[in-house]
């Protein structure tokens, strides 16, 4: 039978975790889905970018908005490093977004935006803006870097249903820690309407970063 996961080969892929008030997580989560706390209303706000260079969508960047829930885990199966919920999705590129689009059925900012990335000494700088209006700003960290290969699961739906993916992410190398030295700078915008910006932390209370790696997601299935 074919192979029919997707594959996205990146230079760089990083992914951020920020507390923010539960309140408004529950309005960006569909009701299905349960939110992940780290203490009593706070939930996780993750930022995630990617710089494609090939694969499946071509060379792109991503970036995507999502709030962590708990990995939907049959016995037997493995256990995914996080569950998330994308709310909202934006690549530098019409073919990129095709691809998030009609064949993993997530919700995307429906024009092009543009994503630079900047690395230094011990960490990176990824700037999202829209026509030259600011998105976001994320600084990533890095720690101690080694290979790795990561499991996530992915909700997403459509009027049919819901749907779980499960994502493999495999580098050469690859940092987490959790010394809280990044940092976020949110702009009012339509990718960030219904976060209350001024109550997420603007330091990560994890942060991840993969060189040199390759985004494998699986084919959707029904909830």
């Amino acid at each position: 039978m074919p192979d029919e996961r997707g594959r996205y080969y990146f230079n760089h892929g990083l992914s951020c975790l920020f507390e923010m008030p539960t309140s408004a997580a529950r309005r960006l989560a569909p009701s299905y889905l349960q939110l992940l706390e780290v203490q009593h209303e706070r939930s996780v706000l993750s930022v995630t970018v990617f710089d494609f260079y090939e694969g499946d969508g071509g060379a792109y960047q991503e970036l995507v908005l999502a709030v962590l829930v708990p990995p939907l885990v049959k016995p037997g199966d493995p256990l995914p490093k996080a569950a998330l919920f994308p709310f909202v999705v934006a690549t530098s590129t019409e073919r990129g977004r095709r691809e998030g689009v009609a064949r993993w059925k997530l919700p995307h900012l429906k024009r092009d935006i543009e994503v630079t990335f900047t690395e230094g000494q011990g960490q990176i700088f990824a700037a999202a803006s829209d026509d030259g209006e600011p998105i976001l700003e994320l600084t990533c960290t890095s720690h101690q870097f080694e290979p790795a290969e990561l499991l996530f699961h992915t909700f997403m739906s459509d009027a049919r249903g819901v749907y779980k993916s499960d994502i493999t992410m495999r580098g050469e190398s690859y940092s987490e820690h959790e010394f809280e030295r990044g940092s976020l700078v949110i702009h009012s915008h339509e990718m960030t309407e219904g976060l209350t910006i001024d109550e997420i932390a603007n330091a990560p209370f994890r942060e991840q970063w993969m060189k040199k790696g390759v985004e494998v997601i699986a084919p959707l299935e029904p909830v």
